[in-house]
C-alpha cells in the first residue's frame, strides 16, 4: 500500500480527524520524553567529558562546554538518554500505539485513563511495559546514533570552510553556531540514518505493542519469535514495511528538535 493509498483508507474509516488519532498521548509523551532525554544527554556528557580530561591529567577549558566530546562520548551519551527517557515514559508510548491502531466500530479503549486502567485490570502492572525489550533495542541505538551524528556534522561544519557561509557569528559571545539552515539538515540526516539503522526493531516493537488486541494471551509472542516469523513469512523487505511514512516523519521533527535545542540552549546559556 503506498503513502497516498494508506491515507485516503484512514480518512474513509475514520473521517479527517483520525489522522490525529492518538494525538493527545503523542503529546503528552513527548513533553517529558524530550524534557528527559536532552536533560540526561547534556548532564551525561558533562560526566563524560569530565572524565576524559581527568584521565588525560588536564581540566581543560571551562567554557568548551561539551563541544569537544568524542563521537564515542556522544553515542554513550545519546545511549544512556534514550534509556531513560523510554523506561520513564513507556506506559504513555504503549498507550498512543493502542490508542492509534484502534480500528473504528471496534474501539477497545475510549481514552488515555480508559486504556491505562484495562491494560492494569487485564495485565497487570506489567502490562504496561509490554513491548519494552523491543523498544529499547530501538531507542537506545536511535538515539545514540542521533546525536553522534548531529553532534559530528555540526563539528564538521563549523571547522570546514567549505561551510562558512552556512555559520552565524553569535553576537554576544562572536563565537561561530550552525545558521538555521544548517541546524535542520544535521538534524534531518540525523534522524534518516538513525531510522534506516533500527527501523526493523521499530517493527518488531509496534507488533509486540498491539498484539494484545488481536490474539489472546496464551499465543503472544516474543520479539524474536516475532522477527523471526516477518522474516520467514514477508522477507527482509517486511521488517522495513511504512519506512517511507516513517521517514517523511522523522525529516521534520528530529530536524525541528535540533532547531529548537539548539536555538533553547543559547536562550538558557548552556554550554
Amino acid at each position: 500500500m503506498t503513502i497516498t493509498g494508506g491515507a485516503r483508507k484512514i480518512i474513509e474509516r475514520g473521517g479527517w480527524l483520525s489522522m490525529w488519532k492518538g494525538n493527545g498521548t503523542s503529546v503528552l509523551h513527548r513533553f517529558p520524553y524530550s524534557a528527559i532525554n536532552f536533560y540526561c544527554y547534556e548532564n551525561a556528557l558533562d560526566v563524560l567529558i569530565g572524565a576524559q580530561r581527568r584521565r588525560e591529567g588536564s581540566d581543560g577549558d571551562e567554557n568548551e562546554g561539551n563541544g569537544n566530546a568524542t563521537p564515542l562520548i556522544r553515542f554513550m551519551a545519546g545511549a544512556f538518554a534514550g534509556s531513560t527517557a523510554c523506561i520513564a515514559c513507556y506506559p504513555l508510548d504503549l498507550i498512543r500505539t493502542r490508542l492509534t491502531t484502534q480500528l473504528p466500530g471496534k474501539e477497545h479503549y475510549k481514552g488515555i485513563t480508559d486504556a491505562l486502567q484495562k491494560i492494569i485490570q487485564s495485565d497487570g502492572p506489567t502490562g504496561l511495559y509490554a513491548g519494552l525489550g523491543p523498544t529499547l533495542l530501538v531507542a537506545v541505538p536511535n538515539f545514540a546514533i542521533s546525536y553522534t551524528v548531529y553532534g559530528t556534522l555540526k563539528e564538521y561544519v563549523l571547522e570546514d570552510d567549505l561551510f562558512y557561509n552556512v555559520r552565524k557569528i553569535d553576537i554576544g559571545t562572536g563565537e561561530e553556531r550552525l545558521g538555521f539552515s544548517a541546524t535542520l539538515l544535521c538534524g534531518a540526516a540525523s534522524g534518516i540514518m538513525s531510522t534506516v539503522i533500527t527501523f526493523p526493531f521499530d517493527t518488531v516493537r509496534r507488533r509486540m505493542q498491539i498484539q494484545s488486541l488481536h490474539i489472546s494471551r496464551e499465543n503472544w509472542l516474543t520479539g524474536r519469535e516475532h522477527f523471526t516469523k516477518i522474516l520467514r513469512c514477508e522477507g527482509k523487505k517486511g521488517l522495513y514495511r511504512g519506512i517511507q511514512p516513517e521517514i517523511l516523519k522523522v525529516i521534520p521533527m528530529v530536524a525541528t528538535m535540533f532547531t529548537c535545542y539548539e536555538y533553547l540552549k543559547r536562550q538558557l546559556k548552556v554550554r
